[in-house]
């Protein structure tokens, strides 16, 4: 059972670790805004930790690669800058700030979809490093191109989204093959793994915020994942945070009746789970229609059968 839902069953509602589908999001969007935000932060400490944990070990892996050092530092230290610019992008979004309304800021968003400039002067003394990091440039031309149409049709009361954000790159494979334990040792593969992950970080931002604007229509798509529930609340790891006490909308979708189950909620709880870089947030339904509350005791009861079972089976 994870740590963080170990207690609280000594309440008036029982609680359970369940596998669920759900959709948060803030009652409110922020007021006043020159762009449409919902108001959650989407740059919590612990996200923001992991994030700069992933540059360091980028900058100390590109510290140990011994061929062209002076010319793949360089290299390696635009690109990053380049990551850190479509963070700040999302980062402006996300607190409601339009980029497009500084012209200068604007221009240079721009110029970053022209891509990664300086990775052409390693193309034809080390190809294969050029590669590389074109197939990170390729994922990030991807996530900018989408972040720039988003910020240009977007409005105070609406942020436009294209849908879901693509996913299959090259890239992905890459990071794969390049997690094997046998390239541990190798500095510059190291580097461009450190690379892709610390772009991942920035790029798993955006996709929070471009589908909390879109996925609340399609609960296929909503995170499916493990949930202490009770008739009363219900406590969640996410990648974002709420305010402690705000207001916050609680979608839950039980596909098996195909039924979407609806909640006022208000946030009580907020800790840092630093060891998965997620926010445990817990929420308390208000008011709650007693019929919504019944099904859900219902479907406690039939998780700890499924519990049951499973310990009896390999017991």
């Amino acid at each position: 059972m994870n740590k963080w839902f170990r207690k609280g069953n000594a309440r008036r509602f029982h609680r359970v670790d369940i596998p669920i589908r759900f959709f948060i999001v803030p009652s409110s969007p922020i007021k006043d805004r020159e762009i449409y935000a919902t108001g959650a932060d989407y740059f919590p400490p612990t996200l923001v930790d992991m994030i700069e944990t992933k540059k360091y070990h980028t900058i100390h892996s590109v510290e140990k690669i011994k061929e062209q050092s002076e010319l793949v530092t360089k290299i390696f230290n635009d690109v990053i800058e380049d990551i850190e610019f479509f963070g700040e992008c999302a980062k402006n979004v996300s607190i409601g700030v339009n980029p497009k309304n500084d012209v200068s800021y604007w221009l240079k968003v721009k110029e970053k979809l022209e891509g990664f400039s300086s990775i052409h002067s390693i193309k034809a003394s080390s190809p294969k490093t050029f590669q590389y990091l074109s197939l990170i440039e390729e994922k990030y031309l991807s996530y900018l191109q989408r972040l720039t149409n988003s910020i240009g049709q977007s409005t105070p009361e609406h942020f436009y989204v294209e849908g879901l954000l693509p996913i299959g790159y090259k890239l992905d494979e890459m990071i794969g093959v390049f997690q094997n334990p046998k390239f541990s040792k190798i500095p510059l593969i190291q580097a461009i793994l450190h690379l892709a992950e610390f772009l991942e970080a920035y790029l798993d931002v955006y996709r929070q915020i471009n589908d909390d604007n879109y996925i609340k229509q399609f609960p296929e798509n909503w995170p499916n994942q493990i949930g202490n529930l009770s008739a009363s609340g219900l406590a969640v790891l996410l990648p974002k945070r709420f305010e402690l006490y705000s207001r916050v909308d609680v979608y839950l979708y039980f596909e098996h009746d195909n039924k979407i189950i609806n909640f006022d909620g208000s946030v009580v709880d907020l800790r840092e789970d630093n060891e998965n870089h997620r926010e445990r947030v817990a929420i308390n339904f208000e008011f709650p229609n007693g019929n919504d509350q019944d099904y859900i005791q219902n479907e406690i009861q039939k998780q700890e059968v499924k519990e049951c079972m499973k310990f009896a089976l390999y017991s």
